[in-house]
Order: structure tokens, then C-alpha cells, then sequence
């Protein structure tokens, strides 16, 4: 077992919480990623497929806006883990949960949302100090099924916030942050949803964050059992 070791930058961070040695030293013949758990309805999901220690799971206080912003960014983080690990050579498949892997050696990433929120986006885009920031936190557990039987080889929690992402406050000139929104309209800052989502990248930057930190375990694992081709 690894202790907790905390490593990343600004914005983005990942904790190690556990690593364990694989069923088989063989490399696996598949690897499966499902879109992350966002409430309790997700879970029943997967729950029969294989055991994952889902922690503090709750529908409870969730607008549907919410529901629908953090399934859209599950879906995506899976689909970019498993576009970014194939290019890596890990070929990797999102399966939608609630599907079985096959395979005789397959190690399987699931996890869930423990904390999602997509900030105030105006703030965000004319002050750029942090104010408004957007968050992305979740907890991956990677498993390995065999004949032999199913173990749980890695877990740890990532994390990721756009405080730190610039914005016209700082680009701008000076005083523009404490100008607020007539600052940015003065620099010709489109501050309508469609033109701050485009510049602040609202949770594509988070879901980036998020996705590079994934890879990285999987890779960094996938080096420490020579699995790596």
C-alpha cells in the first residue's frame, strides 16, 4: 500500500490514497471506463457488476440543471480517458454503466463525483482572481476481474478548480478587475453565457484537468508493472 501522497499544480491535484499489486503480472487484454456516478441512481448501475466503495453517493439537493451538467461532464471525462489512453497504447473503451466488461483480464476505472459545480461564470470571466471558480473533484478506483477472482489495484481522488484560470481582470489593463463587468465591456469582452463559456471553457477545462490526471495514474501503474509496450 502507498500512504497518501499529494502531487499536481495549481488547479489540479491528485491524492494517492491506495495501490495494490495486480491478480496477474500477465498485461490486461482489455481496459473499460465508465462515465462517473453523479447520485445514488448511478450506483445501483454498476453495483451488481462488481463491488466499488462508492463514498457519500446522494441525489438528494441536485436540480435537474445540476443532474444534467455533471452527467454531461462524466460522459465526457470518460470518453476523453479512454481516447487519451488508447493514444497512449492502453486501448480503452467507455462502456455506459450498468454494462458488463468481457474479458478474462480486464481492468475496469469507475468512480464517482464528490463534488461538481460549474462557478459563476461572469465573475470568473471579468475579475479572473478565483472569484466564481468552477470545481471538479472525484474518487477512481481501478479494478482488475480474472477468473481468479476481482481487486481493487488503485484508488485515489482527484481534484480540479479554474481559480486559476486568467481572466479580462488580468489580460487587461490596469483597474480592469476592480471594474467589474463595465471594465470588461469597455475592453470589448463579450460577457453573454455563449462568450464567457467560450473564453473560461466553464467545466472543458475542469474535464481536461480531470482527464490528464487519470491518465497519468493509469500510465504511471501501468510503467511500474511493465505493462508498458
Amino acid at each position: 500500500m502507498l500512504s497518501l501522497a499529494a502531487m499536481g499544480c495549481a488547479g489540479a491535484q491528485v491524492t494517492q490514497q491506495s495501490s495494490a499489486a495486480p491478480i496477474t503480472a500477465t498485461p490486461p487484454t482489455a481496459v473499460v471506463v465508465y462515465p462517473f456516478a453523479v447520485d445514488s441512481s448511478d450506483v445501483s448501475l454498476n453495483s451488481s457488476i462488481f463491488q466499488v466503495a462508492y463514498r457519500n453517493m446522494s441525489g438528494e439537493d441536485q436540480s435537474a440543471e445540476q443532474l444534467q451538467l455533471a452527467h454531461q461532464t462524466a460522459q465526457n471525462i470518460c470518453v476523453q480517458v479512454a481516447a487519451n489512453l488508447t493514444q497512449k497504447g492502453i486501448t480503452t473503451t467507455c462502456l455506459q454503466r450498468g454494462v458488463p466488461p468481457s474479458g478474462s483480464n480486464v481492468l475496469v476505472l469507475d468512480g464517482q463525483f464528490t463534488d461538481i459545480s460549474e462557478g459563476n461564470r461572469l465573475r470568473r470571466m471579468v475579475i479572473g482572481l478565483g472569484a466564481g471558480a468552477s470545481k471538479v473533484d472525484t474518487v477512481v478506483q481501478v479494478i482488475q476481474k480474472t477468473p481468479q477472482g476481482s481487486s481493487e489495484l488503485l484508488d485515489f481522488a482527484t481534484s480540479a478548480d479554474s481559480g486559476y484560470m486568467p481572466g479580462a481582470g488580468i489580460t487587461g489593463p490596469a483597474g480592469a478587475a476592480a471594474g467589474g463587468a463595465a471594465a470588461a465591456a469597455s475592453l470589448g469582452v463579450n460577457i453573454a453565457a455563449g462568450g464567457v463559456k467560450n473564453v473560461t471553457s466553464s467545466t472543458g477545462y475542469l474535464v481536461d484537468k480531470t482527464t490528464d490526471q487519470i491518465v497519468q495514474q493509469m500510465v504511471n501503474y501501468y510503467n511500474r508493472q511493465g505493462w508498458s509496450s
